[in-house]
């Protein structure tokens, strides 16, 4: 009997397992089943694109140590710089791989795209590309580029700046698509002179990097072996360099500031003026600055950061000298034209006689007083100089700043 009680208990508790085991399996199913489509990444293409370039750079980061290495004795270690040249461009490329491989799978794609993960991950990209590039196109590593700034590792070079430039793509989309902020219209709506200010913050300061790496490359040795004619070059971009940073700055500063004050005429003539000036120093200064660095005994003679950076900055700077004079132009014809037709409304209004002013105001009043007629005549002409008056201030509104 005891025997009896005994099987009833296992096949219980068999039966009671198999119910267990039966009911995960169905609820693991029906949750497999329920599961949301794969999402489709909005910046596959950019993914694409950082981890081609980000293999590029890896792969000749290696070689690039590799080849420096070369001339040393094999007692001699690599250098901190070579060590974080080589770990900066690993780590990109094995962050990109996993996002591009999760991205590809049904189950995770979900949990990386648009989500916090994906942000952190696009930040830490971002400066590790950030850390590459400065580390490969540095004149005093010589890992890209030779210690005259020169490109001498063509595919280390440009796919450096292809990661860093993919990275930042990326973060510009995911705070579009995700965080609804796009950054490109916001400088699309404020006008094309105020992207190219941007634009001079950025360029401006990779030539006064640029020009300071070339410095501390070829100009801190003996003052017997020192060049000093390229060495005055170097430090004429550091200056151009940090001068025109730090006015960019200020425009774009001062644009933001009275953005919404376009109606104090006072206030936008002002800005507008300020940014003329500007832009004509810096138009004057990087005019030598090209001639004197990017000439044969100049640090930017070589194609490097600090060749392209200099005449990049100079168009920037000729693009906006040229917008404020057109600008400028547009709004004196403006100006005038409102005169022209202010003087045309007043020798018109002046050929209507008197008579007729008098029936048109005064139709059907009997008894009225000649201090009557000059009041009325003294309306018309207020009116006709007010309506004018309106006109003329709303049509010589022109530009980005709303000068008049």
């Amino acid at each position: 009997m005891s025997g009896d009680q005994k099987n009833n208990d296992y096949s219980s508790l068999s039966s009671g397992v198999s119910a267990a085991c039966s009911h995960t399996l169905l609820t693991t199913m029906n949750r497999l089943r329920s599961d949301a489509p794969a999402r489709r990444s909005p910046r596959q293409l950019w993914w694409g694109a950082l981890f081609v370039s980000s293999l590029t750079a890896m792969g000749s980061t290696f070689e690039a140590v590799r080849t420096q290495r070369s001339f040393n004795p094999p007692t001699i270690g690599p250098t901190p710089t070579q060590k974080w040249a080589v770990s900066s461009a690993t780590v990109t490329f094995l962050l990109t791989f996993l996002i591009v491989t999760a991205q590809k799978l049904p189950h995770t794609s979900n949990k990386v795209n648009g989500t916090k993960c994906e942000m952190i991950l696009i930040l830490l990209l971002m400066a590790f590309t950030c850390a590459a590039v400065g580390a490969s196109t540095n004149p005093a590593t010589g890992l890209a580029v030779n210690s005259s700034g020169g490109v001498s590792f063509g595919n280390l070079y440009y796919s450096t700046w292809a990661s860093f430039g993919s990275a930042f793509a990326l973060l510009l989309s995911f705070i579009r698509t995700e965080r609804g902020v796009d950054l490109g219209s916001e400088l699309q709506s404020r006008g094309n002179r105020f992207r190219s200010w941007v634009i001079l913050i950025v360029t401006t300061l990779i030539v006064m990097g640029s020009s300071a790496s070339s410095y501390d490359a070829r100009c801190d040795v003996d003052e017997e072996v020192k060049p000093y004619k390229y060495c005055r070059r170097a430090a004429l971009g550091v200056s151009v360099g940090c001068v025109g940073c730090v006015a960019s700055l200020a425009v774009v500063a001062m644009r933001l500031l009275f953005a919404g004050q376009s109606d104090e005429s006072s206030t936008n003539k002002t800005v507008f003026g300020v940014e003329g000036v500007v832009s004509v120093v810096l138009f004057v200064m990087y005019g030598f600055a090209v001639a004197y660095l990017t000439s044969e005994k100049g640090p930017g003679a070589p194609l490097g950061n600090l060749y392209y950076s200099t005449w990049i900055t100079f168009g920037m700077t000729f693009f906006v000298a040229t917008s404020c004079f057109e600008e400028f132009q547009a709004a004196k014809t403006m100006i005038l034209t409102g005169r022209r037709q202010e003087q045309q409304s007043i020798e018109t209004d002046s050929l209507v006689p008197s008579s007729d002013v008098t029936s048109n105001n005064d139709s059907g009043r009997v008894g009225a007083t000649p201090s009557d007629y000059r009041d009325a005549d003294e309306m018309l002409w207020g009116d006709t100089f007010g309506r004018q008056s309106i006109s003329t201030k709303g049509s010589s509104s022109v530009g980005e700043v709303q000068i008049s």
